[in-house]
């Protein structure tokens, strides 16, 4: 028995959730799937009200945008099952996705399946987000077993019920981004080491340029506030590479002048990163750029 818990916001998830129903049927898996819109628009609830007819699904919506965290949490609150398996709405799955979990389902308190983007950039608008993605994300398990708690990603994982109300998605993080990052941070902490498999969700939701910019800059936002509050955690500043190079930066007392530099700079790296072969190097510039100049305004003000 598995509790499939899907957040949404503003993404149509009919097809997917089809998608798991079939799967369900054909592998004779006693299933829920928990669908929770988080705030989004009128036309996607419109759509999307019609999973509520399919069966063993839960809809709920969300009058105002909770956030990924608190969102999560919300559904576990929920759930009826002790199999948690949470995969993000802008995924597409394989033909085997439910048999692969099946086959561990009872072997680990947590594991991750790992993601992938489309093999060819769909379109010219998509440039970045496809670039990051295939570059900093699609990794197979034997990788990300590497550094297993770094690795982990919340958009396609299987846990243990009993084992996530010990540790849930930290719910100050109001804004997308990070919440993952912390939760392997925090299970590292505690000696739990995340067990990785190949059982990739497709990310077809892939923002245009414009927007991944902005959610980059979200990102960082939420990075900003979280190395403010917690910036003794030396686990922190191991496992998150933008900050291992930003201490450097601070070390040598370069903050101000590497901030100074991205309001210079900024329009043409946005240049290149919306163009159709963005820089990964130059993404990276523009990130700790991005920070420096966040954690500046931080000093002086409230997040």
């Amino acid at each position: 028995m598995i509790s499939i818990c899907t957040p949404v916001y503003n993404v149509v998830v009919i097809d997917l959730v089809k998608k798991l129903t079939t799967q369900s049927i054909q592998e004779n898996i006693k299933i829920e799937i928990l669908v929770f819109d988080d705030g989004s628009d009128l036309t996607i609830k419109n759509k999307n009200r019609s999973i509520e007819q399919l069966p063993n699904v839960i809809y709920y919506e969300s009058e105002i945008n909770k956030g990924c965290a608190a969102i999560r949490n919300q559904m576990v609150k929920v759930a009826r099952y002790d199999n948690l398996l949470f995969i993000d709405s802008d995924s597409d799955i394989g033909n085997h996705y439910l048999r692969n979990y099946l086959a561990i389902l009872n072997q680990h308190v947590i594991t991750c399946g790992g993601r992938i983007h489309p093999e060819k950039l769909p379109s010219f608008e998509y440039s970045l987000r496809w670039a990051v993605g295939k570059n900093r994300e699609d990794y197979n398990a034997s990788q990300r077993l590497k550094v297993p708690n770094k690795s982990f990603m919340s958009n396609n994982f299987l846990v243990k019920r009993s084992f996530f109300e010990k540790i849930t998605f930290d719910e100050e993080i109001k804004r997308s981004g990070h919440e993952d990052t912390m939760m392997g941070i925090r299970m590292e902490e505690k000696n739990i080491t995340i067990h990785h498999i190949d059982n990739p969700v497709i990310h077809i939701g892939l923002e245009t340029n414009a927007d991944f910019l902005l959610k980059t800059q979200q990102r960082l936002e939420s990075l900003a506030y979280i190395y403010a509050r917690d910036k003794n955690t030396s686990l922190m500043r191991k496992r998150i590479t933008l900050l291992r190079y930003f201490n450097l930066v601070h070390q040598f007392k370069l903050v101000n002048l590497l901030a100074l530099f991205f309001d210079l700079m900024q329009k043409n790296m946005e240049k290149n990163l919306t163009s159709l072969k963005p820089s990964i190097l130059v993404y990276d510039f523009y990130k700790i750029g991005y920070f420096s100049k966040t954690t500046n305004q931080l000093s002086k003000t409230t997040y």
